[in-house]
């Protein structure tokens, strides 16, 4: 991952060279000036040195004291930028000559005539030669570039330094300090202001941020209010109970707990009657009683889980404690409502469930209790019900993961069609088969239906399922009535999802058609706990199946809830008697006559009746005594794969043998 620099060294990789270059360009420019000013000097010292030097050496040079000559040779000499001297007569014979050793290059000569002068005569005797050398001029200018190298580079350094130790508490740290809070906010934590003593626009911008801060801390709380808290009550919210229930599973591991769930029966009503405002104002008003009821006796704030939903929580509960709690909201909220000047009168219906006598867990304590609402409303409204597992049902964890069985059987060819036959009253022949779906699980071998199919209901599977058992079995149907059999009738169990769902009208007319088969020879089987919806869409779907031609029958009879209203209006064909009344079948037992009379009450209605469970030759010999139409067993046959089926069906007169 690429690492930006800091602010730091950008400003040395900038600051550095340009003051490098900057040195260098002074240098340069004192040089050249030191050049001009040193080359002026020179040649003014120069000339003055030579009409010294001529001057002196005249008087020695008449009286041809050689002594003297070089004395003053010497002195001239000495003299730094003198390289040698030489001394001519007139002739320009070289008399005397003396140099230093300095090296030829970058030297200069320059002569003057020596004259002796008197006050009698005045005559030249010979010149005088000095070569100049350029040597400390040359030295210098180079001390001189170091030293403007140096005091430039002092000066740059010292710069860097303070604007470094600037930039480090005035620019670095703030701005440091900003990520560090901003890392804090993303890290879930609150925010903490900068410094802000800056000067100038960084100390602006500072105060600016902590502005800015102060106020996103305050919506990120206001937020995080708003995401645990009802907008439409005081109440916690589904995922504000959620975090205070899970808060309360750390604080006290162990410790049991009740839940309460209430739903407020025909709300849908009031929202109908009075519009949607005046709704919100009821379950404003139901919440406040809620909070009202509750303080100092439930453990966590009572909450809101959406709609007309409510819970409570109670610490230390058993069944009992439950009871008399539910019992206490039923009186506290049992006085009316004032709605568009009308009183009103509200009831709930109320689950219940325990830790860790129904639940392990969090999630599986409130799934519970959802399901002894829903158990509770589906039983009867306004009641009270604590949660009571059923044999069949299996663990949350296991139904997630059957429920990912049944999508990779569901389209990785894991479905099975099995056929069980159903007979005529006489038993010399099958009519028909009932259609039933089986799957093998990779680990528990053949799943029973009563466990795989709540999970299909639930899940939503059970519309995918029924449509491809629906599918395979008007299949077989259409191959085996190529083969002789036209009459054969064949029966499929309808959920009641998907009478909820809608579409198994439009499905069930297209799979017909696909196969070319009459729909006569159709007969579909719904449970007796569906008759009690009397909604419009279910009645208009009856209707709708019974106008396209197919048959209705009601399974499990005597079972549920029926009714011979239900049976008087309903367009339903034939009525299948549970298994139940079967089982202790004897011609002088309750439950003979009770099978008698439901198929004598049958007829009554002009139903044709289905006896199922047959399981020996008793059970059938009494069930065709007193009428019954068709017969249906383990006595005649187990479900059986499809291509057993049609071996049954080739026997003669179609024996089960």
């Amino acid at each position: 991952m690429y690492r930006h620099p800091s602010l730091n060294r950008l400003f040395l990789l900038r600051v550095i060279p340009l003051g490098l270059v900057i040195s260098l360009l002074l240098g340069l420019i004192n040089a050249w000036h030191l050049q001009h000013r040193f080359e002026e000097e020179l040649a003014r010292k120069q000339v003055e040195l030579l009409r010294i030097g001529a001057t002196l050496l005249a008087a020695p040079l008449w009286d041809s004291d050689q002594h003297s000559l070089t004395e003053l040779t010497d002195a001239l000499l000495a003299d730094p930028d003198v390289a040698s001297v030489s001394i001519r007569d007139n002739a320009g014979s070289l008399m005397l000559a003396r140099h230093d050793g300095h090296r030829p290059n970058g030297l200069q000569a320059r002569s003057e005539p020596i004259v002796f002068e008197n006050a009698q005569l005045q005559r030249v005797l010979g010149s005088v030669e000095l070569v100049f050398t350029r040597q400390r001029l040359a030295s210098q200018i180079l001390w001189s570039i170091l030293y403007t190298l140096l005091a430039v580079g002092l000066m740059v350094l010292t710069v860097s330094w303070w604007t470094l130790r600037f930039n480090r508490h005035h620019v670095i740290a703030p701005l440091n300090a900003i990520l560090d809070t901003l890392r804090a906010l993303r890290a879930g934590q609150g925010f903490s202001p900068v410094a802000s003593d800056a000067p100038g626009e960084v100390g602006q911008a500072l105060r600016a941020f902590n502005m800015l801060g102060a106020q996103l801390d305050q919506a990120h709380d206001q937020i995080e209010q708003q995401a645990r808290r009802d907008s439409l009550s005081p109440l916690l919210n589904r995922a504000g109970f959620q975090e205070a229930l899970a808060s309360w599973f750390d604080a006290c591991p162990g410790r049991s707990l009740g839940i309460l769930h209430l739903d407020i029966n025909h709300f849908r009503w009031i929202n109908e009657s009075f519009g949607q405002e005046a709704g919100n104002h009821v379950l404003q008003d139901v919440a406040q009683r809620l909070m009202s009821l509750s303080e100092g006796r439930a453990t966590l704030p009572p909450a809101r889980l959406g709609g007309d939903e409510f819970v409570l929580a109670f610490a230390d509960a058993d069944a009992s404690l439950l009871e008399r709690e539910v019992r206490r909201l039923q009186q506290g909220m049992h006085f009316p409502l004032t709605v568009s000047g009308q009183e009103l009168f509200i009831s709930f219906s109320i689950g219940g469930a325990l830790f860790p006598l129904h639940a392990k867990t969090l999630e599986s304590l409130l799934k519970c209790v959802e399901l002894a609402l829903h158990q509770g409303k589906e039983r009867s409204r306004g009641d009270y019900r604590l949660y009571q597992p059923t044999p069949s049902r299996l663990p949350a964890r296991e139904m997630i993961a059957l429920e990912r069985d049944l999508h990779h059987a569901l389209h990785h060819g894991g479905l099975r069609l099995v056929l069980q036959p159903i007979v005529s009253h006489d038993e010399e022949r099958i009519i028909g088969a009932e259609a039933l779906l089986r799957i093998e699980h990779p680990e528990r071998g053949e799943l029973s239906p009563q466990i795989f199919v709540p999970v299909a209901e639930e899940s939503g599977l059970i519309i995918p399922l029924s449509q491809w058992v629906l599918e395979q079995g008007l299949a077989w149907l259409a191959d085996v009535s190529t083969q002789g059999y036209p009459d054969l009738t064949l029966s499929f169990n309808v959920s009641v999802r998907e009478f909820h769902d809608g579409g198994l009208v439009e499905r069930l007319t297209s799979t017909l058609a696909r196969h070319e088969l009459m729909a006569e020879r159709i007969i579909l089987e719904v449970t007796e706990n569906l008759m009690l919806e009397s909604s419009p869409a279910i009645l208009e779907q009856f209707h709708a199946i019974r106008a396209l031609g197919c048959r209705l029958a009601i399974d499990d009879f005597g079972t549920g809830f029926s009714s011979l209203s239900y049976l008087q209006h309903l367009p339903f064909d034939i009525i299948k008697i549970d298994r139940c009344f079967v089982q202790e079948l004897s011609d002088a037992s309750h439950q003979a006559q009770l099978v008698k009379a439901m198929i004598e009450m049958g007829h009554a209605l002009g139903l044709k009746v289905t006896v199922e469970g047959i399981e020996n030759a008793q059970h059938a010999a009494y069930c065709r005594k007193v009428g019954a139409d068709h017969l249906q067993g383990y006595h005649y046959a187990r479900p059986l794969p499809a291509e057993r089926f049609l071996a049954c069906l080739l026997r003669p007169e179609h024996s089960l043998e």
